[in-house]
């Protein structure tokens, strides 16, 4: 996998994370401790989380990593 595919991935994977828990790109950014323009980012597929911004994420969001950033294969 490309990073440009792993970058897709992700975005659609926290779109759709963020629709079913119903929650707002300001709401996420408040709690994770982000900026609204960093949600953004990520979502309009411009650029991956950090670690901790990954992790942060992921406790907002009441999931695991793994339903964010698949984990299946090699990233080239």
């Amino acid at each position: 996998m490309s990073e440009v595919e792993l970058i897709d991935i992700f975005a659609d994977n926290l779109r759709y994370t963020m629709k079913d828990v119903r929650i707002s790109q300001a709401e996420l950014a408040k709690e994770a401790g982000l900026s609204e323009s960093t949600i953004s980012r990520y979502l309009s597929k411009e650029r991956l989380p950090t670690v901790k911004a990954l992790i942060n994420l992921c406790v907002v969001l009441n999931c695991d990593v793994e339903d964010l950033i698949p984990v299946y294969d090699l990233i080239s």
